[in-house]
């Protein structure tokens, strides 16, 4: 688990069965799938900084953590490409430590140690995310 800015954390955590979470994601967390943890991480910054200027396309910064990841304005693409999936994935708690370990907790999830990726690779990612600003 790191700490991201304060409220903010990330954890690299293993989903066993996706379907069934999906109901109780929104709000405070997201659980996303992409490659790297530093995707994730400033696309819920940007998220929150949408959020603070008045400029979210959706209702709840889990929603536009979504948007951001993908890079794109419709939701639907942005599940598809990065929503929650069995395996490996990232929980996104808009919250402190002790709200991010409840949610590991509730949702019965196993956290695993987080990797940074290559920096080139996530200089793409940082692009991609960037681009819902100028959308």
């Amino acid at each position: 688990m790191r700490k991201i800015r304060e409220n903010l954390y990330i954890a690299k955590v293993h989903v066993k069965n996706a379907d069934k979470l999906i109901p109780k994601l929104g709000g405070d967390f997201q659980i996303v799938y992409t490659e790297c943890w530093e995707a994730a991480a400033f696309a819920a910054l940007l998220a929150i900084r949408s959020f603070e200027r008045g400029k979210n396309h959706a209702r709840t910064p889990s929603g536009e953590l979504l948007l951001r990841l993908a890079g794109t304005l419709q939701i639907k693409d942005a599940i598809a490409q990065h929503g929650v999936r069995n395996g490996e994935n990232y929980l996104i708690v808009f919250g402190n430590r002790s709200r991010m370990e409840a949610i590991i907790r509730e949702l019965g999830l196993k956290e695993l140690p987080m990797d940074d990726c290559d920096k080139e690779k996530v200089k793409t990612f940082f692009e991609k995310a960037a681009l819902v600003e100028v959308l």
